[in-house]
């Protein structure tokens, strides 16, 4: 290629600009004819490898490691070069352009915008966001779960007593099976319906590339860049959106990185288990431990994850992040609604089938051949793996519960009022914890949550929270896998990792927990 004609203009802190006078000092007499030396020293720090090759043949082995050197003390130099040349083009355009009318409520918003990305403030302010975020959801969707839950029991009843010369069997799945699906399926709508409308209005103000800007730091620890926060954030209202989310990623490789770490963030469907288990058997204090112990596995799995499938599976060269930050506006309701709307349509198809199917199927199981739990396929099941449940301290009991997790997360609350709950009360008693869950009590006066007391230790609940957590995602993310990679292998392959780290930490916090609670 021709050497440049001239060296780009740009505008840099005073730290970079005393940088990249120490590069060029250092490649002083090095470089090729033609080349400009701010033009080198910007490749240089850009990490250039075309650029790197030249210089490391033409300067001596000394003067290059220093080089080195001062190149790795700036950090992300892409970024720091980009910067600098926006910086250069803001320069130049507040110098000629006159901003009138509408552009003086654009300065008010660039102001609030220094502090959302700001590198510290910017966080903060981030934090502040998410947390008002998940309390917007909470106040949302938590009553309206309540009174969902509070209709089954009801409907189970009526169901008992218009069926009551059906076959015992008939009449049991749909009161015990059928109706409970439906309703834990529906109780999980509003949650994600409350979650879709919050992330919504994120994206459509402008914000939510905000925070892809601002966690591109982190993102590039992880192999990914900004871009990919969307979709790992999306995960979180469903593991299916953030897989799919990845399409925005700009190589195969950045996509299927970004698809096989969206699987990794737990999604709001665990918020009631984990929440049933939590408050059924430990204190406030130990709660928060438990909750910031998740959060810290959370972000080791992703770190895990990333480095191990980067250096097999994915080798490759990381790429960096150039983005333009779409402007502040007012939110678009309609198109909020859209969003909402789908989102919602495709959970509530979820919920009336796989929910409530797993859930009939896990009774008919529960019930056949013997008409009893003990003597019914699905013990005769859960026992055969009962070896690898003792691991993580589990029955087949709660084994089988963490099966079902892989049919959807919802499903393993379905699967716990069937095996521990094989009563016409069992609904009920589901049913009265959930609301427990919601209203922040104990729960202890429901029938079902003193059986799953007795029955199970605190460190083996401990296990099943972090087991189920980290566990295979639902298989409806697995199909989307599938769709997305057309590939059985890499869908088979990932499901099987996830299975293996969800065994990892079942065990490694069954130990734990026999250590700190005995």
């Amino acid at each position: 290629a021709a050497p440049p004609k001239a060296t780009p203009g740009y505008v840099f802190d005073t730290k970079y600009q005393e940088l990249l006078s120490k590069i060029k000092e250092k490649i002083k007499g090095s470089t090729p004819e033609g080349y400009p030396a701010d033009w080198i020293a910007l490749k240089l720090l850009e990490e250039d490898e075309e650029i790197n090759q030249i210089m490391q043949e033409k300067m001596s082995a000394d003067n290059w490691q220093e080089t080195e050197k001062l190149v790795k003390e700036a950090g992300d130099g892409k970024l720091i070069v980009a910067d600098g040349r926006y910086k250069w083009i803001a320069k130049i355009m507040d110098s000629t352009v006159i901003k009138l009318g509408r552009e003086a409520s654009l300065q008010k918003r660039n102001k609030f915008d220094k502090i959302a990305t700001h590198p510290i403030g910017g966080y903060l302010l981030a934090a502040a966001i998410v947390l008002l975020s998940l309390v917007i959801t909470a106040v949302i969707a938590f009553p309206l779960v309540g009174a969902t839950m509070g209709y089954v029991p009801l409907l189970a009843e009526l169901a008992l007593t218009l069926l009551g010369e059906m076959p015992t069997w008939l009449s049991g799945v749909i009161a015990h099976g059928l109706i409970p699906g439906v309703g834990m399926g529906l109780a999980m709508f509003f949650l994600v319906i409350a979650l879709s409308l919050v992330l919504g209005f994120l994206e459509d103000i402008g914000y939510m590339a905000r925070l892809g800007y601002l966690f591109d730091g982190f993102m590039q620890r992880i192999g990914l860049h900004g871009k990919a926060f969307m979709p790992l954030f999306m995960s979180i209202g469903c593991n299916v959106a953030g897989i799919v989310g990845g399409r925005v990623m700009d190589s195969w490789r950045q996509r299927m990185l970004t698809l096989v770490m969206a699987s990794v963030i737990p999604c709001l469907a665990l918020i009631p288990i984990i929440g049933f288990f939590v408050i059924l058997f430990f204190d406030a204090g130990t709660s928060f431990f438990i909750y910031l112990a998740l959060l810290a596995a959370t972000i080791l799995h992703l770190m895990i994850t990333a480095r191990l499938f980067g250096a097999t599976a994915l080798k490759g060269e990381a790429t960096g992040l150039i983005m333009e930050l779409p402007p502040y506006h007012r939110p678009n309701w309609r198109t909020i609604g859209t969003f909402v709307i789908g989102k919602g349509k495709e959970f509530l198809y979820r919920a009336v089938t796989l929910i409530a199917v797993a859930s009939m199927v896990i009774w008919l199981l529960s019930y056949f051949p013997g008409g009893g739990i003990e003597g019914s396929y699905l013990a005769s099941f859960g026992k055969i793996f009962e070896p690898l449940g003792r691991l993580m301290g589990m029955d087949w009991r709660l084994l089988i519960c963490w099966m079902t997790a892989a049919i959807t997360k919802e499903t393993a609350l379905a699967a716990m009022a069937v095996i521990y709950g094989i009563m016409p009360s069992a609904g009920t008693s589901i049913t009265a914890l959930l609301i427990d869950v919601v209203a922040g009590r104990t729960g202890d006066g429901a029938a079902l949550g003193l059986y799953v007391l007795e029955a199970v230790s605190p460190a083996s609940a401990l296990a099943f929270i972090f087991a189920v957590f980290f566990s295979i995602p639902c298989i409806a993310a697995v199909g989307v896998v599938y769709s997305e990679t057309r590939s059985l292998k890499w869908t088979l392959g990932l499901a099987s990792y996830y299975t293996l780290m969800s065994l990892i930490a079942g065990i490694i916090a069954y130990n734990i927990g026999l250590l700190v609670f005995g």
